[in-house]
């Protein structure tokens, strides 16, 4: 689904990828872990070019993304994006923060929106927020809200910023529920978060970047069980 070749980025001459070479595949369940300043959240965000590759191809879905003739923002329409800090119109209730998005692009109407919107705010738990504001909501409620209002447009894959580093750790557990049961429904996911946890129990690939590279790529259970490079080791030596 998401073909990356010989990635690079620089930002002001810092070299913060260099030369990532990576397939996703449908269905799959892509969990990106590593230090900070290692590129994670650069290499996610350039995935639906948030960030543009210094050089390097992106494709989706069989397209060229990187070519300057592509119309992005149609490729996004089918890209769902979840942010470390939400990025929920705070002027909007929840109901208009879930369907600004489809009517304008006129996917759906007003009245298809809001049903397809209450839907999935019964399916995170929180159908009683239809018609509150960002600013009555806690920080694990505006998450599952952050990732409603990326699943109303009916996205092919979602990526995932760090979506609980901004939260209480009680606020953790929400979210990744809501995450979980979005893998088991298939959806195609490509997650950089610290939960350690979470990659395991819910990653079919587990990555390990550094430096601007993957360095080591394992189903969960040998990335954890038997890490190969030594810079892995001494890594998960310290968050395990």
């Amino acid at each position: 689904m998401i073909i990356v070749k010989d990635l690079h980025k620089e930002f002001e001459g810092n070299h913060v990828l260099r030369g990532v070479n990576y397939h996703v595949h449908q269905g799959e369940k892509i969990v990106v872990v590593g230090p900070s300043g290692s590129g994670k959240s650069t290499f996610l965000r350039c995935l639906n070019l948030l960030e543009t590759p210094t050089s390097g191809e992106i494709w989706f879905d069989g397209q060229l993304i990187t070519d300057s003739k592509v119309n992005i923002d149609k490729i996004r329409e089918h890209m769902g994006m979840v942010f470390q800090n939400f990025n929920l119109f705070n002027n909007l209730s929840i109901m208009d923060n879930i369907t600004l998005a489809p009517v304008k692009l006129k996917l759906m109407g007003k009245e298809e929106a809001r049903e397809n919107a209450l839907k999935l705010l019964a399916r995170v738990g929180l159908k009683e927020k239809a018609d509150a504001y960002p600013s009555q909501l806690s920080g694990g409620q505006k998450q599952r809200i952050a990732i409603v209002r990326s699943l109303a447009m009916n996205p092919r894959v979602m990526l995932f910023d760090e979506p609980t580093s901004a939260l209480d750790p009680e606020m953790v557990g929400e979210v990744l529920d809501v995450m979980k049961e979005l893998a088991e429904s298939g959806m195609t996911m490509v997650v950089v978060t610290h939960e350690m946890g979470f990659a395991r129990e819910v990653g079919t690939k587990v990555l390990f970047m550094d430096e601007g590279n993957i360095m080591e790529e394992n189903t969960p259970a040998e990335f954890f069980n038997h890490p190969q490079c030594e810079r892995l080791q001494d890594f998960l030596s310290k968050v395990l």
